[in-house]
């Protein structure tokens, strides 16, 4: 009888290590989708995983099932699901990121009097966190939880400039909307444009998302260079100038590289 319980209590142990080793793995991979700022292959997470592609395509498989990521029908790609932005938002959602950010966002809207802002990558565009504004009367309008379109934002361009050949193609040979006069909706130019943003590191827009607004900005990475979000500075145009902008390079890169050093 003993011999029979410690045969029971050993296969028990082995079910349960089992498991466990499972939701280690899927949890890895799902880290992997979420650290990528665009969807990725199976290829690439079997690369970065160190599991054989069979072991991948079923924990992959079981997370989709779940909602926790979702496949790019573009791509063919992985991207996080519903679930997990739901898991997300039920948290504190970017308010880590904001508190860490808040100073050095204080101190260039101090510096500037233009509004600043704080935005993170998604899919299709970028979402605004957060917002601080001068006390001039004729400022931008309230940007927070809006999501932004990528070809007219400079945020939106800083994000289509750290992408891989092969999804800006993709991206690029979608329709790209007039918002205004300025929106560059041309491949070639916009080509162009990117290729300059990834010369400077920041990137602006010129009246391309509002004929009225102009705004530079700077990406923001972790200790492990993920793309984590943007700092940006934002002005009406007869205030925030081209030249402005321009004088104004140096000391975001500087506040984005400070908001850097709080991030894990």
């Amino acid at each position: 009888m003993k011999k029979n319980n410690e045969l029971q209590n050993n296969e028990k142990n082995k079910q349960e290590n089992s498991s466990v080793q499972a939701v280690g793995r899927a949890l890895s991979l799902l880290e992997i989708v979420a650290e990528s700022i665009h969807s990725i292959s199976i290829g690439e997470l079997v690369e970065k995983s160190g599991m054989n592609r069979t072991t991948v395509w079923r924990l992959i498989g079981t997370l989709e099932s779940f909602g926790y990521v979702e496949r790019d029908p573009l791509t063919k790609g992985y991207q996080l699901g519903y679930a997990a932005n739901r898991l997300a938002a039920q948290a504190t959602n970017y308010g880590s990121l904001i508190r860490r950010a808040r100073n050095s966002m204080e101190k260039l809207r101090e510096e500037t009097q233009e509004t600043v802002l704080l935005s993170v990558p998604k899919h299709y565009g970028t979402l605004t966190v957060d917002q601080i504004d001068p006390e001039h009367s004729i400022r931008l309008v309230d940007y927070v939880n809006a999501y932004l379109p990528l070809h007219c934002t400079s945020n939106g361009k800083l994000l289509l400039s750290l992408l891989p050949p092969e999804e800006l193609d993709i991206l690029l040979g979608q329709p790209l909307e007039q918002m205004t006069p300025f929106t560059i909706t041309n491949r070639d130019e916009l080509l162009e444009e990117i290729q300059m943003v990834r010369r400077r590191g920041i990137a602006t827009a010129v009246g391309e998302l509002d004929e009225n607004e102009n705004g530079i900005s700077a990406p923001i990475f972790d200790k492990r260079k993920n793309l984590i979000a943007f700092i940006s500075v934002c002005g009406p145009n007869f205030r925030f100038t081209k030249e402005k902008m321009t004088a104004l390079t140096d000391r975001i890169i500087g506040a984005a590289k400070e908001i850097s050093k709080y991030l894990d």
